[in-house]
């Protein structure tokens, strides 16, 4: 069935809201979720200070390449397949539903720490401001409950109305991003614009691993149109153009905000002063050349760029809870949406409870918001959703190898082909670089024990992936079909009664 011709379902529980999103829709969510004035405020100068050398503007470039390689294959297969679960999905109907179930498990347990580890840079982020405005030091965990809130209540309204929402958040946080950029290239250092940072030869270097996994990191998000395929209007038009405007914009902005600091900086000077002062380098910069009221008003900005991250995150991943219980592959009530706004309402609910709880066990313990929260999770979330692009790559290559499907050898073969390999490439520099990117020494044993994690937990999904096809072959074959397998469960019963 092509995606255009929507299933009907028996029940509107078991339904998304359809044509809600157009192109700005989808992506408002896919770039709020990338997060870019943190990626540009503290993601650029932890790449200057962890890897000691200044090539964070080619590698976002680089990064950017890949996966408009990556988009062309992965926007090919989403016009043939509609689903919430996107990765999971592709997994299933590319290569098989026991691969499919394990990346779903892999990629709630990614989002989930992408999504929680937002909540410890929100409250460290804000605890400074409310401190100068109230005078009171208030702990981390008050903004993050705060966040917590909006999220939660943004969690069970319309897929609309959070796009409605991120678009605003977003259009100042990328208004500030230019100006900022522009600024910085009308104040060269000795009034010489170095194209050095820009340097292709910085990506082959000892420390181009790292590198290029953190420009990975400041792209993740960009693959999240395909999860609102079944809300948006003409799937097979829009999944693609919002995915690759993603990217490209993603791509530009970050090479040319990065590459205007060491503009501004001085390419011989840029590491020094990130390791030194951290995101104080972006900060600083705006206070120096358009005032400390803009310097705060950027923190601020900071601030609500989280916020817009963890609703988008949080989105995605009550819609890929959403997909498996609609499939009967998790409990079917994460299944069942809200009759009043089309919503995941059971799944977000959870994914609510689950960030409530670690918020209390964070707070409780007294553990370091930044470092075991936002580093930690953030890191580990950024790494399994690579790992699960370059499966799901692989995935499209399987999945059209037998048949085009009226599609170019270019879209369903050479280009997936090349983006597997690269993306392979990149997703081994992460695992052999996994303590420098999460700031730990190279004997700690946190590299793998995330590892291990992703390992049993990709592990436990083929395990139930097989139980499932023994126990329950009718709903095996219907792992991955979206909308279509509740039509086809509802035929089945009907025939058997």
């Amino acid at each position: 069935m092509s995606i255009t011709e929507r299933p009907r379902v028996g029940s509107i529980a078991d339904q998304l809201a359809a044509n809600r999103l157009g192109v700005m829709g989808l992506l408002h969510f896919a770039l709020t979720a990338a997060t870019p004035l943190t990626v540009v405020a503290a993601v650029t100068v932890t790449g200057w200070a962890l890897s000691g050398q200044i090539g964070i503007p080619v590698a976002f470039a680089a990064i950017g390449a890949v996966l408009i390689l990556f988009s062309v294959g992965y926007t090919t297969m989403a016009r043939h397949i509609s689903n919430a679960g996107a990765f999971y999905a592709f997994a299933a109907r590319g290569v098989s539903p026991v691969v499919g179930v394990s990346a779903a498990l892999v990629a709630l347990v990614a989002y989930a720490a992408l999504s929680l580890g937002l909540y410890g840079l929100v409250g460290a982020s804000a605890v400074p401001l409310i401190e100068t405005w109230t005078g009171w030091a208030a702990p981390w965990w008050v903004p993050a409950l705060g966040m917590w809130l909006l999220v939660s209540i943004l969690g069970t309204r319309a897929v609309d109305l959070n796009s409605k929402f991120l678009a605003v958040l977003l259009s100042v946080e990328m208004a500030l991003i230019i100006v900022f950029s522009v600024s910085n290239l009308g104040h060269p250092l000795d009034g010489t614009y170095s194209l050095d940072a820009l340097d292709p030869s910085l990506l082959v270097t000892s420390a181009s691993g790292a590198v290029l996994v953190l420009g990975f990191l400041g792209m993740v998000g960009v693959e999240m149109p395909t999860v609102y395929s079944e809300e948006s209007k003409n799937p097979r038009r829009t999944v693609r153009i919002a995915t690759v405007l993603a990217i490209v914009i993603l791509a530009v902005l970050y090479t040319v905000a990065s590459w205007s600091m060491t503009v501004a900086v001085g390419p011989d000077a840029i590491v020094a002063a990130a390791a030194e002062q951290g995101p104080g380098v972006f900060f600083g910069l705006i206070a120096e050349q358009m005032g400390t009221p803009l310097a705060t008003a950027a923190e601020v900005l900071l601030v609500t760029s989280v916020v817009a991250a963890a609703i988008s995150f949080h989105n995605t991943v009550s819609r890929y809870a959403f997909a498996l219980g609609r499939e009967h592959v998790l409990p079917p009530a994460l299944g069942r949406t809200s009759p009043a706004t089309g919503a995941p309402f059971n799944a977000s609910l959870i994914q609510s409870g689950i960030a409530l709880l670690v918020l209390a066990v964070y707070a409780i313990a007294g553990l370091d918001p930044m470092v075991d929260l936002f580093f930690l999770l953030g890191t580990a979330g950024g790494v399994g959703i690579l790992m699960l692009i370059t499966v799901v790559s692989a995935a499209v290559v399987k999945f059209f190898a037998a048949d085009r499907r009226g599609e170019s050898a270019w879209s369903t073969r050479w280009a997936p082909a090349l983006s597997t390999l690269l993306l392979l490439a990149v997703t081994v520099m992460a695992v052999v670089s996994f303590a420098d990117l999460l700031g730990v020494a190279p004997d700690s044993p946190v590299p793998t024990a995330v590892l291990v994690v992703y390992a049993v937990v990709a592990a436990a999904g083929i395990v139930w992936g097989l139980v499932l096809r023994s126990s329950r072959p009718d709903l095996y074959r219907r792992i991955g079909a979206g909308p279509q397998a509740v039509v086809d469960e509802e035929a089945e019963e009907g025939a058997r009664s």
